[in-house]
């Protein structure tokens, strides 16, 4: 059964477009609100009360976001020539949509006292009234305690200094606060200003709390939905109309837990991480464990409190799931598609592909059309644990191909070529983490190994764009990040790609592609140095010839300027046959000095290097344009650089002008040129640490 295209990037455009259009709108009328609340009431066009309205309409629907926030804070507390109405009704709307920042408190603060371009002191009384409102959802709590001293100064403006007791009553915020001091210092003597009635830490308005923590906690659900799992907060997922592409798929539970017992707490009642660390040992895991599938906190949990019990459970869960929907006579495709997407998601997250999921597809995938959902299909059979590849290809990896090799096009191989390389990077990690090494891991990594090394040539001989043998080099790094491996190194034998790959990939006309390809093949060098010395490997003298004569023709194409010579040790001339190499000899000859076909793939003239081999002695000569007659004409040969001296040009050798070049690619962020000659030629590294 093919899983349909999910409809769900829609929704999630429709809904930040619906978010960015309440968000432009509230700007503008607070934009509008600010440039009103400057001109005096008699002098304005319209009335005030308008805007107002819709700002604080606004606010108690979606809550105002921080730079929202911020606004409507200045056009409260700088000088304007609002009413006491609308200020009134702006504060009893400041209904803050996520964390209260400093710099919020600190201009609340900044306009209490006494003055005539301050507040009235009922509109100051109200903003330290939100103050003791928000308290709890403060960025940073401690501002107020650094704003102490302000505070401190400021209660002889405001009636509520101790020593007006007598004078002022049984004021209930007096009576409360002095009862606050008698609670915490028993031994105080306050006489009967504790008479009275006073109710003490309690909220000056639940019914506005209660709204603002609904506005919160929508506002919550809607940023975390747009977060990859690792950058949500430590919550569970909420479920609601508006929620994410967890609260979207209604066949995953949520977390509920209905067994908690009275020194334990639920994963429903974490709210920070550092909450979620001091009470780790204390959770008790919800009913329905396959919720983990959906929620991010769930799965650190299970993480941390693994448990094979645990495993098999969501493992249970998901094999009546799929069972049900291959068994039904009308199974939803749609449905499945959620749910693989949501095991996707927590795949990637635990590195671990269920047994239900592995076994479901491996059910469907012999119907499968190879297009629909295939990026969800590939991503999860990726995680496929490591075993003998053979049986592994037999049974999946086949059929697999089969399907998405069907429209013979170069996408369907680019995708199952960077479906090899994601296998490989999984068991990569696999075989790291494991404390004692696999007996199969050699002869797992050699076989797909060779079985994509096919499939990459085939690739390369194919298609000669970037996209293509990008794709290609991609799984080489891949290959070459596994054999680096220093805890590896007696384990795995390490493969080489194919000869018509090297070359091929080679002669191409990309800085980019070369650059990669010399990279990896001096991984592959310090690679095979590396395994040397272990006393479990071993690698035949014809192996290593073979993998050296890449090597020495590399460099004799770009270092030493003899393309295609046979002559040297080890080297294969890339292959060519010795009649092509003759008659296309002929042919650059006749193109005129300084051309030989020996020279044309070298620094100085290949199409690849050549212009950045010219501007780098072109910024040498700007250096020294005081000093010297005349210009290099280009390309820059041995005898070129003998006759720019005596000409009275700069004075630069053939090794410096060589060395130089490769430094300056590197500084252009070309490096694997240079790391390819200087594990190759020992005497260049030498060179370039004396030239520092």
């Amino acid at each position: 059964m093919a899983p349909a295209v999910s409809p769900d990037h829609d929704r999630d455009r429709d809904r930040d477009r619906d978010r960015d259009s309440r968000i432009g709108e509230l700007l503008e009328h607070l934009k509008h609100l600010e440039h009103a609340a400057k001109i005096p009431a008699k002098q304005r066009a319209l009335k005030i009360s308008a805007q107002v309205d819709r700002v604080c309409t606004s606010a108690y629907e979606n809550g105002l976001p921080d730079a929202s926030l911020n606004k409507v804070i200045d056009i409260i507390t700088l000088p304007n020539e609002l009413d006491q109405a609308s200020i009134n009704s702006l504060i009893r709307n400041l209904y803050p949509a996520s964390k209260v920042l400093d710099v919020v408190v600190i201009k609340i603060v900044n306009s209490l006292g006494h003055g005539r371009a301050k507040l009235s002191f009922s509109a100051q009384a109200a903003l330290l009234k939100w103050l003791v409102m928000i308290y709890d959802i403060l960025d940073n709590q401690k501002v107020l305690s650094q704003l102490y001293g302000i505070l401190f100064n400021l209660l002889d403006t405001v009636a509520i200094r101790m020593e007006l007791t007598r004078r002022a009553g049984n004021e209930p915020p007096l009576v409360g606060l002095m009862r606050v001091f008698k609670d915490y210092y028993p031994d105080i003597i306050v006489g009967d200003a504790v008479s009275g009635r006073a109710s003490v830490f309690t909220h000056p308005n639940p019914e506005w709390r209660e709204h603002l923590g609904e506005i919160q906690a929508t506002h919550y659900q809607r940023t975390q939905d747009g977060l990859p799992p690792e950058k949500r907060t430590f919550r569970v997922a909420r479920k609601g109309p508006n929620g994410g592409k967890y609260a979207r798929n209604p066949a995953i539970p949520g977390v509920h837990t209905l067994n908690a017992q009275e020194s334990s707490i639920t994963l429903e009642e974490i709210e920070d991480v550092h909450d979620f660390v001091q009470r780790l040992e204390n959770i008790e895991p919800p009913n329905q464990l396959v919720a983990v599938i959906g929620d991010p906190l769930l799965q650190k949990f299970l993480q941390l409190r693994s448990s094979e019990i645990y495993s098999r459970r969501v493992d249970t869960w998901l094999l009546a799931f799929f069972e049900d929907q291959l068994e039904s006579t009308n199974p939803s495709e749609t449905k499945m598609l959620e749910m693989l997407e949501a095991v996707r998601g927590y795949t990637q997250y635990t590195k671990i592909l269920p047994a239900a999921c592995f076994t479901y597809l491996k059910s469907m995938i012999y119907s499968w059309n190879g297009i629909a959902s295939r990026k969800v299909i590939l991503d999860l059979l990726s995680f496929t644990p490591i075993a003998p590849f053979e049986e592994l290809y037999s049974i999946t990896f086949q059929p697999l191909e089969a399907a998405v090799l069907e429209d013979g096009s170069i996408e369907s191989k680019l995708a199952l070529l960077d479906f090899y390389r994601n296998l490989l990077d999984h068991w990569t990690l696999s075989l790291l983490a494991r404390p004692e090494p696999s007996p199969i891991a050699t002869p797992a990594i050699t076989s797909l190994a060779t079985h994509a090394n096919m499939l990459a040539t085939t690739i390369a001989q194919t298609s000669q764009s970037i996209i293509a043998l990008s794709c290609v080099l991609d799984f080489y790094e891949s290959l070459t990040s596994l054999i680096s491996q220093q805890s590896l190194k007696d384990i795995i034998h390490i493969p080489i790609p194919p000869a018509e790959l090297i070359y091929t990939l080679h002669f191409t006309q990309s800085l980019n592609i070369v650059s990669r390809l010399c990279g990896i093949l001096a991984r592959y060098k310090r690679a095979f140095e590396a395994s040397m010395g272990s006393k479990v490997q071993h690698y035949a003298k014809d192996y290593l010839n073979h993998f050296n004569g890449f090597l020495m023709d590399i460099c004799n194409c770009i270092w030493k300027a003899r393309a295609f010579n046979t002559s040297d040790t080890n080297a294969v001339g890339c292959l060519l046959n010795e009649n092509v190499v003759s008659r296309l000899d002929h042919y650059t000859k006749a193109l005129g000095n300084p051309l030989s076909l020996s020279t044309i793939f070298s620094l100085s003239f290949s199409p690849v290097f050549c212009l950045l081999a010219i501007t780098y002695v072109r910024e040498l000569e700007d250096a020294a344009e005081d000093e010297i007659l005349c210009r290099h004409p280009g390309p820059v040969t041995q005898i070129s650089l003998k006759q720019l001296e005596k000409d009275g040009g700069i004075i630069l050798s053939w090794p410096d002008y060589k060395l130089g070049l490769l430094c300056f690619l590197e500084d252009k962020g070309v490096h694997g040129i240079g790391k390819l000659m200087y594990s190759t030629l020992k005497q260049l590294m030498t060179a370039r640490q004396q030239r520092g």
